[in-house]
């Protein structure tokens, strides 16, 4: 990739949660090199990869619990999300707990200062975040290990400092980093990859928030052409016989498809459950609090692929946590005893 050395030096970098430098994710562009010059503009107003290598709890152990969930902003109450997840109720005795989230935020330095050539979002701010979470405090707090890839920069010279995008937080260290750039349209857009062992079985992970819709310049293309063509660039960095050999790992993918009127039929959830196909039965009940012709919309997906012989299954949950996104819940096992 190009750019200036100052914007190298930002965007590229990748920081302990303390504020040192740690060793660099890998990179990957899933779009053409003609994207590279709109993507450089938006480089500029984000800060670094932020990651934290350590986790609490015991060593990682089955089931696996995922949650795949758009935080808003800020908007979203991670820790009582975290709690819930923790109750006896809602969890099996040990196990391992990854999240999956979307719109995450991170504050303040080491986030730049916008040059004139830099593009950003406008900024989403609930109206009250003192019960939002901002992504790198949580981290610190928790002690989860984490990996935070800003997308694009929310707000403009005005707005107070910060960035958002993708971020997966997990009980158990996160290894295998990957920061995967979509193919350009709208805005910048960037897929979180990782992998974590449970019990003794490498499972990678991927967070992913696709466009809502097209530039203005290309808004004679229908909206389900821009998350198909993000869609084909992400699965294009995952291999095509991922999950349907008896040797594979399981695989996992959850994000904010921003799919319209037709949910899980529009081309861009098609695609992927094509190649993770578990669950059988995903739960159909919409998961974005956004009307489109008096009923709200499925934007939201978490899904698998996976050897014979494993097991996923997933709902939503009946509450946002102040979200304007339901989570969604899933549990692996190998041995099929999953409990959703």
């Amino acid at each position: 990739m190009t750019g200036t050395p100052d914007e190298n030096r930002i965007w590229r970098t990748t920081l302990e949660l303390d504020g040192r430098e740690a060793p660099p994710v890998e990179w990957v562009r899933s779009g053409p090199v003609e994207d590279e010059k709109r993507l450089g503009d938006w480089r500029q107003g984000v800060g670094p990869v932020r990651v934290a290598g350590a986790a609490v709890g015991e060593d990682a152990a089955w089931p696996l619990t995922v949650v795949a969930w758009n935080m808003a902003v800020g908007g979203g109450n991670l820790e009582a999300l975290v709690r819930w997840l923790g109750s006896r109720d809602t969890k099996e005795d040990g196990g391992t707990t990854v999240l999956l989230l979307q719109e995450a935020y991170a504050a303040g330095p080491p986030i730049p200062k916008l040059a004139p050539t830099a593009r950003w979002a406008s900024r989403i701010a609930p109206p009250d975040r003192r019960m939002g979470t901002e992504i790198v405090a949580f981290a610190l707090r928790s002690g989860m290990s984490l990996c935070y890839a800003p997308s694009m920069r929310n707000g403009g010279p005005e707005d107070p400092t910060e960035d958002r995008g993708n971020a997966i937080l997990a009980t158990a260290p996160l290894r295998g980093l990957r920061v995967i750039e979509l193919p350009m349209e709208r805005q910048r857009r960037v897929a979180v990859a990782a992998t974590v062992e449970v019990g003794g079985t490498a499972v990678e992970l991927c967070s992913v928030h696709l466009d809502n819709r097209p530039a203005w310049a290309r808004a004679w293309r229908i909206f389900g052409q821009v998350q198909r063509r993000q869609t084909e660039g992400l699965l294009g960095e995952f291999p095509e016989s991922g999950g349907r050999s008896l040797e594979s790992a399981p695989t996992l993918l959850g994000g904010d498809f921003n799919t319209w009127l037709r949910g899980h039929r529009q081309g861009a959830s098609r695609l992927a459950r094509a190649r993770f196909p578990l669950p059988l039965n995903p739960d159909p009940r919409p998961t974005h609090r956004f009307e489109i012709g008096g009923r709200l919309r499925k934007s939201d997906y978490l899904m698998a692929s996976a050897p014979r012989g494993w097991r996923f299954q997933s709902r939503r949950l009946d509450t946002t946590f102040g979200s304007d996104h339901f989570p969604l819940v899933g549990i692996l096992r190998p041995d099929g005893g999953s409990r959703p």
